[in-house]
This record gives structure tokens, C-alpha cells and sequence, in this order.
């Protein structure tokens, strides 16, 4: 710690402060990141399908629309990959500023974009190209937030202001559901014809004043330090696969809730509930907003809550309640009453899927992975999993529920077995959090005096 405080000293400013302002620019960008992907998943199950692909049958637009989201999803890796290959050779608040242009660029010109009936197959086309520039931004927005905020904190604070990030992608969940949930109440012909583009054109807002706090923000200490002592690697992509493989796969592993049982639910549940159950558009957009509002706050305090107890034990319990909960879940829903379709959703979309894994990843994940090759190794796993489960959650919940008839069962075993598989992943990881260390420390017989609160990064 003593180069932190030598740091601020020389004109840096205190860590607590620093760690503030980043937090706050990271978190717009992450408002910005699912404000996007909300919007865009909710518009594939009910609008895309209609005026982008309305040359198919409802089945199969259905499914051509959610390949379409699962597109930006196969998008990410690449722009992932490169941007942050960039942030671990140029720092982590250049790149977090490309990826918050990248973004809002491809969210406004989808609002913008004629309809299948105005200019023929050109219309999906240029929706694929718009989703592709989206899925290049992210693929670095959130594994970069979690690396900025992760080394511009105290050791101690880590998880809570980690986990700030994740909280502001909630706060974009609630803005974008809020959004399509009022526009969706229009007469259809009013909400497929102009009023689904409100909420695409709105972004722009949230551009320009996340783009404003990155540029007012600064670079991690952490990464300066690394700098200055001569450990940025000329390949980070490699030297991470190469040392930390093992990690960065039980990472993907850890990831696969998160993933799977989310985006079945955010993604795939706006689609059941009208197209299965008949009920009105705006009922599972409805649960969904109550439950990113629980997010909003169950995100953060997990986060602080891993401080204390660890990690590992939230992210384990997070992952066996979501394989015990994805039947009763669908049986919730099958209910058709929108309080007990809220309260699942909230159960196990809001508390834990998001609060309980997604609380303390942000962390976790930064603290399992060495300075030089953090972000990118980070982001590696994070794209990872959202190639092999996030993107093809919709479209894999879709066939699933086709299979069975028009019956959740065989979907409700694939998320439970994606809780399965992050409780096992998280189990076979090592603790990070420094205080949660201690006391292990102070069990094997350590002398308490001897063992620091702030503990440096897990390889350390």
C-alpha cells in the first residue's frame, strides 16, 4: 500500500476519491451496456419478429430474430479480445471510452432502421450489422468496468465498488423495461410502426454524459504501478492462456448461470408469456422491470456482503438455488398471474442469478488474474461464456420449449444444470477476498498481527 499512498501524494489524489469518480464512470457505461441488450432482447421477442423478418411464419421469425441477438453475442469475443488486449497494453480508460462509443452508435442507428416492408431483405441485414457493432463495444464494456473498478478500490472495498458496475447494468435494465414496457401499452400498429424507436433514440443521453465522466476519470493505480515496474506483456492473450488456462476455464464455468437461466428468463420470457401463454406483451417486461429494481440494489450489497464472507460462498449458494428454482419457477409462471410471475422473477432472476453471483464476480474474477494480463483474460472467459450460453440462451429456451410441446420442462433442466455447473466451477476456484483470506490464514495458526486486512491480489 505504501506505493498507493506515494501515488497520491505525487498529484494522483486520494485512492478514495479516485475510486469514486471511476465507479461513477464505469457505472454509466454499464447503464449504457443493458440499456442495449435489454432493449434489444425485448424488441427481438416482440417486435423484430414482426418487422424485420414478417416474411417467415411466427415460429420461425421468432427464431430468426433471436439468431439475430445471439449474432452480437458471437461478435463480442472478437471486439473483447482486441479492446482489451489494448487496455492491458494502453490502460484500462481509453478503451472503456471506445466501447462507450461503439455501443451508443449501434443502439441509436438500430432506431433508426427502415422496416422489412420498406426496403426488403436489406432491413436484417442492417440490423445484423448494427447489432454487430453493439456486440464489439460490449464485448469489453463490462470486463473492463470490473478491472477499473476493481484496481482503483481499496483492497478491503473491492467487491462492493466491483460490483457497482454490475448494480448500473440493472439501473439500464430498469430504464430500458420501463421504456418498452410504456411504449409497448400503445396501439400496436402505433408500437410497431414508431413508438418501439423511443427508447433506441433516448440513448443518446446516456452517450454523451458517460462519455463525459470517462473523460474526467483516471487511470487505475494499480495499472500505472505494472507500468512503471516493467510488466505489460507484448502478447497478454497468450501469456494468459498459457499461465492462468485452468482459471480462465472454471472462470467460464462460473459464468454459466449467469448466462443461461438470465438470458432464458430476460430473453426468452417476454416470448413464452404472449406466445405460449397468450398473455399480454407488456406482463413479463413488467416482472422483469420489478426485478432489475431488486438488482439494482441486491447487485451492490453482495458485493459488499463478499467483503465480509468471501466470494465463494454466495456464488456456490447462488448457483445451487438456481437448480433447485428453475422448476418452480416455470411453475410460477404458469400460473398467468402477474404478482407471482413477478415474485419468481424476482427470486431467481434478482436474487440469485444477479445478487448472489453476479454481486461478486465483478471481483472474483479481476482478483483470480494477474495485473498484466487482467482484462484480457477477464474478458476472455466473460466472452466466452456469453458465446457458448448467453447469446444462445433465447434461441436454445425457443427449440426447448418447442421440443416439449409448448411445455418449460426440458428448459428448466438446462438452467438447472447451468447452476450445477457455476456451484462447481466456484468451488474448484480459490477464495480472494482479503478478508475472507485472514481469517483462513488466522485458522491455520497464523499470528493475527502478521496478516495484513488488505491483502494484494490472490497470485501475490
Amino acid at each position: 500500500m505504501a506505493d498507493t499512498q506515494a501515488a497520491g501524494a505525487a498529484g494522483h489524489g486520494p485512492r478514495s476519491s479516485k475510486q469514486n469518480r471511476n465507479a461513477a464512470a464505469a457505472v454509466v457505461g454499464s447503464v449504457l451496456e443493458w440499456y442495449d441488450f435489454f432493449l434489444f432482447s425485448t424488441s427481438a421477442a416482440l417486435v423484430f419478429n414482426k418487422i424485420f423478418f414478417s416474411g417467415e411464419s411466427e415460429y420461425m421469425a421468432t427464431l430468426a430474430s433471436f439468431a439475430t441477438f445471439a449474432v452480437g453475442f458471437a461478435a463480442r469475443p472478437i471486439g473483447g479480445l482486441v479492446l482489451a488486449h489494448l487496455g492491458d497494453r494502453w490502460g484500462r480508460k481509453p478503451v472503456l471510452q471506445i466501447t462507450l462509443v461503439m455501443m451508443g452508435v449501434g443502439t441509436l442507428a438500430i432506431g433508426m432502421l427502415p422496416t422489412y416492408e420498406q426496403i426488403g431483405v436489406w432491413a436484417p441485414v442492417l440490423l445484423v450489422f448494427c447489432r454487430i457493432l453493439q456486440g464489439l463495444g460490449v464485448g469489453a464494456e463490462l470486463g473492463g468496468a470490473y478491472v477499473w473498478t476493481t484496481e482503483s478500490a481499496k483492497p478491503s472495498r473491492r467487491g462492493f465498488y466491483a460490483a457497482l458496475p454490475g448494480g448500473g447494468e440493472f439501473i439500464g435494465v430498469v430504464c430500458a423495461s420501463g421504456a418498452m414496457a410504456i411504449v409497448s401499452s400503445m396501439d400496436e400498429e402505433q408500437f410497431l410502426s414508431w413508438g418501439w424507436r423511443l427508447p433506441y433514440l433516448g440513448s443518446v443521453v446516456v452517450v454523451i454524459a458517460g462519455f463525459v465522466l470517462r473523460y474526467l476519470a483516471e487511470e487505475s493505480d494499480t495499472f500505472e504501478e505494472a507500468v512503471a515496474e516493467g510488466k505489460k506483456e507484448k502478447l497478454p492473450l497468450v501469456t494468459a492462456v498459457r499461465s492462468h488456462g485452468r482459471t480462465i476455464l472454471l472462470m467460464i464455468g462460473a459464468g454459466c448461470a449467469t448466462a443461461v437461466a438470465s438470458y432464458s428468463i430476460q430473453g426468452y420470457l417476454p416470448a413464452y408469456t404472449t406466445q405460449q401463454l397468450g398473455m399480454p406483451a407488456n406482463v413479463a417486461v413488467i416482472a422483469i422491470t420489478i426485478a432489475a429494481s431488486v438488482s439494482v440494489f441486491g447487485v451492490p450489497f453482495c458485493g459488499w456482503l463478499s467483503d465480509r464472507v468471501g466470494r465463494r460462498p454466495l456464488m456456490i449458494g447462488g448457483g445451487i438455488a438456481i437448480a433447485l428454482f428453475a422448476a418452480p419457477f416455470w411453475l410460477l409462471v404458469g400460473t398467468e398471474s402477474l404478482p407471482l410471475i413477478a415474485m419468481a422473477v424476482s427470486l431467481g432472476f434478482a436474487i440469485m442469478l444477479n445478487s448472489m453471483i453476479f454481486g461478486p464476480a465483478g471481483s472474483f474474477y479481476s482478483e483470480l488474474l494477474p495485473t498484466e494480463v487482467r482484462f484480457t483474460g477477464l474478458v476472455l472467459a466473460r466472452e466466452t461464456t456469453a458465446v457458448l450460453f448467453s447469446g444462445t440462451a433465447p434461441f436454445i429456451a425457443t427449440l426447448l420449449v418447442h421440443a416439449g410441446g409448448g411445455s418449460p420442462w426440458l428448459l428448466a433442466g438446462y438452467m438447472a444444470l447451468s447452476g450445477i455447473i457455476t456451484a462447481i466451477s466456484v468451488w474448484l476456484l480459490p477464495e480472494t477476498a482479503p478478508r475472507a483470506l485472514r481469517r483462513k490464514a488466522v485458522r491455520s495458526g497464523k499470528s493475527d498481527d502478521s496478516i495484513p486486512v488488505d491483502v494484494e491480489y490472490a497470485e501475490v
